[in-house]
């Protein structure tokens, strides 16, 4: 069989419905639920390329993406159709984006695989991948809301809330400046984001972000500070997030969290979060 590779800076909207329809065959097939952020495969800045699609017989059978954040790594998710599996298609997809990677200096790529996708797991011993960690996704179900109080507020952030984002992020999540950096600077010009700042008498002891997209909702980037944790500023906050999100008319919300991380767990599930799915992550050293 012969099959045709097209590496892509930006995606049109027949190919990003093409990978959608791919995703729900996939999904289908393996009893899954891949992810392929679709909000960002929609948006990309067009500076690098960073979608590789594959055809076959004038249709969309393979497709992998990356998704750097900074210049330590990127991320990648794909998938092969159902009927053009063990012929190569994703060891092809795979050398182009590792070749791309080298070009831009990025020293490793780390795969996302759906948990339950025995044949992903099967390919990532194959190559020499190694397993790093798993996160939860969780959607909010119907109750289990948490009350609001005066304790905090949450407001958008400012152009003046801008190092003090950095280093909430560095000390929030134990990562090093340059890459938080690095980050924000990627992430900038995602325009379905917003970043509230958690406000306790005043001072910023946290932050949460929120992506919008259609009727969707989705949370990510959530710390409070090391020093004010433990005073119940994370249950406060998420619970005003929620608020927030359901009083603009979004009925579907989600996260990810750590698989590990029992404590963060716990705090989802008590503000009506459950378990939907997992992801595990590889990293391959290019």
């Amino acid at each position: 069989m012969t099959y045709e590779i097209v590496a892509k800076q930006t995606l049109t909207a027949e190919e990003l419905a093409q990978i959608n329809e791919l995703v729900r065959l996939c999904n289908e097939h393996d009893g899954i639920d891949l992810k392929i952020n679709p909000d960002m495969l929609q948006n990309r800045s067009g500076k690098h390329t960073e979608d590789f699609l594959c055809y076959a017989d004038g249709k969309l059978v393979g497709f992998l993406g990356l998704y750097v954040f900074h210049r330590k790594e990127a991320e990648a998710s794909g998938m092969v159709h159902p009927d053009y599996r063990r012929k190569g298609i994703f060891s092809g997809l795979q050398r182009a984006a590792e070749e791309e990677c080298k070009q831009r200096e990025i020293p490793s790529l780390l795969f996302i695989v759906q948990h339950n996708s025995q044949s992903g797991a099967a390919y990532m011993q194959q190559i020499g991948a190694t397993y790093e960690h798993s996160e939860h996704w969780m959607d909010l179900g119907e109750g289990g809301r948490q009350t609001c109080n005066d304790t905090l507020r949450i407001r958008p952030e400012t152009a003046d809330d801008y190092e003090t984002l950095i280093q909430l992020n560095v000390h929030g999540f134990q990562m090093k400046e340059q890459q938080v950096r690095e980050m924000a600077e990627m992430m900038a010009s995602d325009l379905n984001s917003r970043t509230y700042m958690v406000i306790v008498e005043e001072e910023a002891v946290g932050k949460i972000s929120v992506s919008r997209k259609d009727a969707k909702a989705f949370i990510y980037g959530f710390c409070v500070h090391p020093d004010h944790q433990g005073k119940g500023y994370g249950r406060q906050a998420l619970a005003q997030t929620i608020r927030l999100i359901e009083e603009e008319g979004y009925k579907h919300v989600s996260l990810e969290v750590a698989c590990e991380n029992s404590k963060a767990l716990g705090l989802y599930e008590s503000c009506g979060f459950a378990v939907k799915s997992a992801n595990d992550y590889y990293r391959l050293n290019l």
